[in-house]
Order: structure tokens, then sequence, then C-alpha cells
């Protein structure tokens, strides 16, 4: 996957045995929570992220009815190709526009605007003209345009089941896991492979044996992929031949060793080139009143379910990437976090971690990467085992996922000032930065 790939929030859905005895307060769940988990959470900031919009049709007319009207929207995603030219997702209140510049965010044009239901998509573009969107969590639907956003095409794969997961790593070459609509994940998901840009599909048969679980897929090479899993050790999923087989790789152990009995969710996601960054949760078995445990159910966004009283309670972290963070029960960062990377397609790997757990993080290769976190500025050159001092700058709090590192020097993020969402950009590798100050949706021009 390079810089533009999505980078797919990384979340888990933890079942506990509802006779498991949690207090009503906050606080004693959260500790709870934290006892059974043991985290490598994703560093990788870089990607267009999920996005929550429905996809009834695509259009450009610009009576199409939205609420999108003013500039108080929030930014979903932000995918730049080059340094003038990119796309920018607006979300607020169920529905979503995309929004297109060519000229670094002086001029802009809409060219989508629809309600959304919730499901969430997949967007990338591989150069000015030509880049997909798909829709998540129904039947697969493949939109393609060859002229930067100004028209697409639908592409209806005849494949059975909801789509987990979408990847792309040319206009050409793509893959998708599917799974049974009616068992959910309970189903084994199979996955599928396009050569032609999404117009036939191959069968592929499901990556994994039962019991092992996927939810998510990403391809950095025409050959090299790795799954997002969950199974009995503490082992990543990958493949050298397109994905026709996959193999076990072993991950590390922390100080101390992993436990030898429970279940591990295990995702691994390429930043660019030979690099990698891994996650890894680990879950206890599940013992009754007398002890604390888990299952994976789902992915994403991470949510546990507790007991508050004998009433099941859901609550929903965040991890560096993954900021779908909401209800009373909500926080900023899952428990016991640590982290992983490999530059060289996993034969050996080192523990990492960024200047904090906040912020957005971005690279533009294997071993380069920033992080940018309410006016700080850090750099790391070994692929983020180690970093520089953070370093004021004139930034914005940036979105969490939003941080596009292009080269050496040039970079985007997006954030709000106030109610209002805008860009910031820098030309000279962060030393200065200009903010874009992000248009309303209504009135503006349409291919």
């Amino acid at each position: 996957m390079d810089r533009r790939e999505c980078s797919e929030a990384q979340a888990v859905v933890i079942d506990i045995d509802s006779d498991l005895d949690w207090a009503p307060q906050r606080g004693r769940a959260q500790r709870a929570v934290a006892l059974i988990a043991v985290s490598l959470i994703t560093m990788t900031g870089a990607g267009v992220a999920y996005l929550h919009p429905s996809f009834p049709a695509f259009t450009t007319d610009s009576s199409t009815k939205s609420s999108l009207g003013h500039a108080a929207y929030r930014v979903a995603a932000v995918d730049f190709v080059d340094r003038t030219a990119g796309w920018v997702v607006a979300l607020e209140s169920g529905d979503y526009a995309v929004l297109h510049t060519t000229d670094a965010g002086q001029t802009w044009t809409r060219q989508l605007a629809t309600p959304s239901d919730g499901h969430a998509q997949y967007v990338r573009f591989f150069d000015r003209s030509v880049g997909v969107f798909a829709l998540l969590g129904t039947r697969p639907l493949l939109h393609r345009t060859s002229d930067g956003g100004r028209t697409w095409s639908l592409l209806s794969p005849d494949v059975p089941g909801n789509v987990l997961s979408w990847s792309f790593v040319d206009s050409d070459h793509g893959w998708m896991l599917v799974t049974d609509p009616v068992r959910g994940m309970q189903s084994q998901a199979r996955l599928y492979r396009t050569v032609d840009g999404g117009g036939l599909w191959t069968d592929l048969g499901p990556p994994v044996s039962a019991p092992d679980q996927v939810f998510q897929i990403h391809f950095s090479y025409l050959t090299t992929g790795w799954l997002t899993s969950a199974g009995a050790g503490p082992y990543a999923y990958k493949t050298n031949d397109f994905g026709a087989t996959w193999s076990r790789v072993t991950l590390p152990a922390p100080p101390g060793g992993w436990p030898r009995v429970g279940q591990f969710f295990v995702a691994v996601q390429p930043t660019s080139g030979a690099g990698a960054v891994a996650s890894v949760v680990y879950f206890a078995p599940v013992k009754g009143r007398t002890g604390i445990g888990g299952t994976v159910r789902s992915f994403p966004p991470l949510t546990v379910l507790g007991f508050d009283g004998g009433r099941p309670h859901t609550y929903t972290y965040s991890t560096l990437i993954d900021q779908l963070v909401g209800g009373p029960f909500a926080q900023d960062q899952a428990p016991n976090q640590a982290q992983l990377r490999t530059v060289d397609n996993g034969a050996t790997w080192a523990a990492i971690g960024p200047p904090s757990p906040n912020g957005a993080i971005g690279y533009f290769d294997a071993v380069n990467s920033w992080w940018v976190g309410a006016g700080l500025w850090s750099r790391s050159r070994d692929g983020g085992v180690t970093w520089t001092g953070p370093r004021g700058i004139g930034v914005i709090d940036p979105v969490p996922g939003s941080l596009r590192v292009l080269d050496r020097d040039h970079a985007w993020l997006a954030g709000s000032a106030g109610s209002r969402p805008v860009l910031q950009s820098t030309d000279d590798g962060a030393a200065h930065w200009r903010t874009v100050t992000l248009p309303a949706i209504e009135g503006l021009p349409t291919p």
C-alpha cells in the first residue's frame, strides 16, 4: 500500500460474557478492559480513512439535496496526489460531498453530494485522473473515474455477500474481502481479485482456515498483501502470490512473552515500499463471573461490550488511526498500547512509538515518518523507532489520519478553525505552513 491506501481504522468489537461482574462506574469498566488487552496499535495515519456516506447514485447535479450548504462540516478524508491536486470528503449530519482542487486549494469544485445511511467507503486516487470509490458493509459496488472525478462509471460485481474490505495497488489490480451478510463474521470471508479494474473478479476462496477469522486486506505490491485477522497466536497473515495462498508470520514477543491461552487480533498495514506496521490485541479466555476475557466478533471500530449492573453497555475506544469515538463511555485512546514496524516485508520487526498517542502520522517511504499534533512536529528516520524532540510549528490540531506527506518537503493535513474546516500545507519540510479555508458546499461549481 502506498501513502494513499485506505488505512483502514484498526478496531475490535469484544463480546464480554454476560456473567461478568462489572461495576457500574466507567473507570472500573475501563480498568477491566485494560487487564485483557495488550495492544500493538498501528502507527500509520496515512491513507484515506473509512468514510460513512451512503451511495444510492453518483451525481454532479447542483440541484442535489444536501445539508452541506455551509462550512461547518467535518473533513472525513483528504487525498492529495501531488502538491496541487487533491480531494476532500466533507461529512455532516449524514450527508457527504467530495470536493476537488487542482490549484492547491485556491479554487474548488463539487464532484459528488448525496445523503448517507452510514455505510463505510473506500477511496483511492492513483494520479490526477484515475481513482476508485467503493462501498463497504453492503453488496459490492465500485465506482471508477478516469477524468479526475468529473464523471464516474458504476461497476456491480456479481459476487454474493457484503464487502468487508477493498484494496487496489493500481488502476487495474484490486482485491475485495466478502462475507455472508446473514452470518456476518461467523462465516468464512472469501477473497476476490480483479486484474481489469473491477470488471471481472476471480474467487480465491477463504484466505484463512477456521477457527481463524479475517476482517481486512491490504496489498502493497501486485504480489504482496497482509490481512487483519484473529487467531490463537500472535501471527500475521501474508501472501507473496497475488493472494492465492497465505502464510503465517510470527511477531516478536513483548517483554515477558505472549500469553499462552487466548485470542489474538492482529492487523498489519503496509506503509510504503517494503514497510509495514503491525497491531496486536490479546484477549484472555472468558471464565464466567470469576474472570475477564473476550472474543473478537467484528471490526471496526474498537468497541467493548461490558455490563453495568446486569445491563450491557458499549465502550468505544480510539487508536492512532481509528477516531470513531462516541457515546458516554468513550475515551481517547485504547489502553495498553505498543507498536511494531518492519522495513523488510516482515523479515524483521522492531518496537516503535510516536511522540504522543494523539495527533496525526504520515510517511513518504518505509523509514521516513512525520508526526504532527497541536502545534508540534516530530520526524522519524527509522520507521518510528526513534523520533526527534517535538518542535513548535504554526499548525492547527490535525484530524487524526489526515496527514498526507508527499515527499521530504510537501505535506497536507486537515483540521478546523472554530467551526470552519481548513486545510494546511507545507512546501519546505514543515518549516512554514499555509492555511486553506474550505468553502461552503452550496453554490460550488460542478464539473
